[in-house]
């Protein structure tokens, strides 16, 4: 919103509405105007919002395997059916966000796990079911030093033991146009 200065529409959508209700805050603290909240499932597809918009974020819901520097008991609470489980929830969101996504716009994916099943291997899965997606090189956008080698590839791990932060997965897709 900062780089948009104020100036056009951003959609943010959840299935929880006390988060709804914490984006409508914070955006009124900072004097942002252009977000629209919408109670909306992201496994479920929305006709209206086909290939209406230039940028789609997924924060998809994950293991959080990436906070076990705050959290260290997750990895006890987390088994491989959960993590199968969701998945299937996160393949589902990819699906339907890619599906919105306008011609030449971008799609970036993002979690809070560590998790290949979670992170590489949706994207593996999504590019070979979406060949209008590719992976888009990232390495200019983030610090020198930082993940160069995957960041060229189009998507970045944080770890966090190199970092001192919370572990995150981010990949950045561009959709083109097939001929």
């Amino acid at each position: 919103c900062e780089r948009m200065e104020n100036q056009g529409q951003v959609v943010s959508c959840d299935i929880f509405p006390h988060k709804l209700e914490l984006i409508e805050e914070g955006a009124q603290r900072l004097g942002i105007s252009i977000i629209e909240v919408k109670l909306q499932d992201g496994t479920e597809y929305n006709p209206e919002f086909e290939e209406t918009f230039h940028r789609v974020l997924v924060d998809a819901p994950c293991s959080g395997l990436g906070l076990m520097r705050k959290k260290p008991d997750i990895r006890m609470k987390k088994s491989g059916e959960e993590i199968d489980a969701l998945i299937g929830i996160q393949r589902s969101i990819l699906e339907n966000s890619g599906k919105y996504v306008k011609k030449d716009g971008i799609l970036v994916y993002s979690t809070c796990t560590l998790s290949k099943k979670e992170n590489e291997k949706n994207i593996e899965w999504f590019l070979k079911e979406y060949p209008e997606f590719i992976l888009e090189d990232i390495s200019h956008r983030i610090p020198q030093g930082v993940c160069e080698d995957t960041g060229e590839k189009g998507y970045i791990t944080l770890l966090p033991h190199q970092w001192k932060i919370d572990g995150f997965f981010i990949a950045r897709m561009r959709r083109k146009e097939l001929k």
